[in-house]
């Protein structure tokens, strides 16, 4: 397996690991706390093994999920009884965990339509391990990651799916599939599950202006490289 990460390939002070599946990146995280470290997703089939060889160096008490989507929190019902962390999931996903079906998603652009019908029909295919979260996330308990010891916060980015959501730490945007990189480039992420509500994550994202967009797929890039692209895309369906 092909694999990129923070100790053979720098980036600012950004921890990553970039796993490919067949020529499919698949990208986790860990931001560091007071009382221990934080991953941000789990990776896809065949990653738990070259995952956890890289969380050895880390202490992990919570996992965070971006989304429920199979190729984010595929191992995290694992990872959470090996490592003894807590998981953390939107609750406005909490009814997709293993049933991809409950929010079908469409095409964001139309070179994406045939790839869209194949995400619709193989999507249910692929079903997690079962798991619990541990925090369900609400406009309620948003500032929980500075509670749990994170210099990092919560941001709230539907539309992917309708619970998606990122972390913003230290000039870093974890963004989940809000954004996307999959083709070694930024770019707009190939499906949504409303495309009003990623429109809207978009404009966050450009508010926020962090100088760092880690996205689920791919490596991290910088924010003056997506700006061009996330304008150009919302300047088309004003």
């Amino acid at each position: 397996m092909k694999v990129i990460n923070s100790e053979l390939r720098p980036i600012e002070a950004i921890r990553y690991t970039c796993m490919y599946v067949g020529n499919q990146p698949v990208t986790c995280y860990v931001i560091r706390g007071k009382n221990g470290d934080m991953l941000i997703d789990t990776g896809f089939c065949f990653t738990y093994d070259e995952l956890m060889k890289w969380l050895k160096h880390y202490d992990i008490k919570h996992i965070f999920l971006t989304h429920a989507h199979v190729d984010h929190d595929l191992n995290a019902a694992r990872l959470k009884k090996e490592l003894g962390a807590d998981i953390i999931l939107n609750q406005r996903d909490l009814s997709l965990i293993r049933h991809y079906s409950r929010q079908p998603v469409k095409a964001t652009k139309s070179k994406y339509f045939f790839r869209n019908i194949q995400q619709n029909v193989c999507g249910p295919l692929f079903r997690t391990n079962p798991y619990t979260p541990d925090i369900l996330l609400t406009s309620e308990n948003r500032n929980l990651l500075h509670e749990l010891g994170y210099d990092a916060d919560v941001v709230f980015l539907p539309g992917h799916t309708l619970g998606s959501t990122g972390i913003i730490s230290c000039g870093v945007l974890y963004c989940g599939d809000a954004f996307t990189a999959f083709w070694g480039k930024p770019e707009i992420t190939p499906h949504a599950t409303s495309i009003k509500l990623m429109k809207r994550s978009l404009e966050t994202i450009l508010k926020l202006s962090p100088e760092w967009i880690s996205p689920g797929h791919g490596l991290p890039v910088r924010m003056e490289s997506a700006i061009p692209v996330i304008n150009g895309y919302l300047a088309d369906r004003i």
